[in-house]
């Protein structure tokens, strides 16, 4: 398979349903946009869901590698947070059609019953209570179960694309960093162990 046409096809999707909707895109206007015939986009994606999964999968992929090489290094898990809401904006800055995407909670449209997206959560949940087990060996967290609170976390870091879309018109300039900040002091206070 090519892996270029695979990608512009990708792209081509994301730009369409950001400025569409998920569910209001066809095939045949993603094609439109990538410049290709419509029967090319089934040899490589079997239906515009299986695209929509992949263009996530390569975001949760991107975001997950990224929090992969946080965990080899020396950081607490506080600061691997931060660096993850951050990285997560930044990937949105360059990818803004990708934002818009997320806000509307495409994917939540393919959640019900849907076996390829169950295991597309399960894997992102598995991912992050890697994390939370780490600051569990560390002594960093208090006890409780951490795939309830991996839970906790996705809702809560599905919240960023939403308040970036919702209040675009009236961000103040620091907004971003504010929300780094807060997303992840957030995200730390609801696991972390109290001070003795």
């Amino acid at each position: 398979m090519d892996d270029n046409k695979k990608d512009q096809i990708r792209k081509a999707a994301l730009a369409v349903f950001a400025r569409r909707g998920f569910h209001a895109t066809t095939v045949a206007e993603v094609a439109q946009e990538a410049g290709i015939a419509k029967g090319t986009i089934y040899l490589y994606y079997a239906s515009k869901e299986e695209i929509l999964i992949a263009v996530f999968r390569r975001y949760i992929d991107g975001m997950l590698d990224f929090v992969d090489g946080l965990l080899d290094s020396a950081l607490s898990v506080p600061d691997i947070l931060s660096a993850f809401v951050r990285k997560q904006i930044d990937m949105f800055r360059e990818e803004p059609d990708l934002m818009r995407v997320l806000s509307r909670r495409s994917l939540l449209a393919l959640s019900d019953g849907d076996e390829r997206m169950v295991e597309f959560q399960r894997y992102l949940l598995d991912r992050i209570t890697t994390l939370l087990e780490r600051g569990k060996i560390l002594g960093e967290m208090r006890t409780l179960d951490v795939r309830i609170a991996a839970c906790a976390m996705l809702a809560v870091q599905e919240a960023l694309p939403l308040y970036l879309t919702a209040y675009a018109n009236d961000l103040p300039k620091d907004a971003l960093n504010r929300v780094t900040q807060q997303l992840a002091q957030f995200m730390w206070a609801s696991v972390r162990k109290e001070p003795a």
